[in-house]
């Protein structure tokens, strides 16, 4: 628990974001010349997830199944952390800031790429198979979690109201889903190990990187 937190800390340390961190956010999901109002909303953004790590490392370094893996455990943990992470944090509402529904519906290939979702199904049902193959029942309560901590994510981040800035706002839910995504298959790549894992890293890093934004006007 004290390793697990302590990778917490030096994470919220070295990831803790700035003003030049939450320009270049902004800038990277097709948010172009952000206003000083953008940038704190997007420090914002990054602040209430990196303050859960330690927390949330710590705390799953005592679940038993995610803890049991020997030297793939801190990765698993560290994953796992940073996808819980990203669901509390779609859940907080800013106090003192009027939230605004949508007039036109809106759908989930409307903010998220439908390629990231699709090679995050076909991970997640590999990963199960190949869990069930190797009769590694026991570490499927772990992924089923990071399926529904991912579910979660992203259907908060279609059904919640509007907060803040419209290019912000929009840029930031494209953001949730696919980052959640790419984490939810390092997670399963994480618990199934070997070539697999390496598979998954990199849908991480490529669905991490989809800046894909909707025309679609909901404002």
């Amino acid at each position: 628990m004290v390793i697990a937190a302590g990778t917490g800390l030096l994470l919220l340390y070295f990831l803790w974001p700035t003003r030049s961190t939450g320009k270049r956010l902004l800038k990277s999901w097709r948010v172009k010349d952000p206003t000083p109002a953008q940038i704190d909303d997007a420090i914002r953004y990054l602040k209430r997830r990196r303050l859960l790590y330690p927390v949330l490392y710590a705390v799953l370094s005592l679940v038993p199944f995610v803890s049991d893996r020997g030297i793939g455990s801190l990765v698993a943990i560290v994953l796992g952390g940073t996808l819980l992470a990203e669901l509390i944090a779609t859940q907080l509402r800013r106090g003192g800031r009027r939230r605004v529904a949508s007039l036109t519906p809106r759908g989930l290939f409307d903010i998220a790429s439908q390629y990231v979702l699709i090679v995050y199904a076909a991970i997640v049902a590999i990963g199960i198979v190949l869990l069930l193959v190797d009769m590694r029942i026991g570490q499927l309560p772990a992924l089923v979690v990071s399926v529904g901590a991912v579910a979660v994510v992203t259907w908060a981040a279609v059904t919640r109201p509007a907060d803040g800035d419209e290019q912000v706002d929009r840029a930031l839910r494209t953001r949730s889903v696919h980052v959640s995504a790419g984490l939810g298959a390092a997670v399963v790549g994480a618990l199934v190990g070997g070539w697999f894992d390496l598979v998954c890293l990199l849908a991480w890093i490529a669905m991490a990187n989809t800046n894909y934004v909707s025309k679609k006007i909901f404002w």
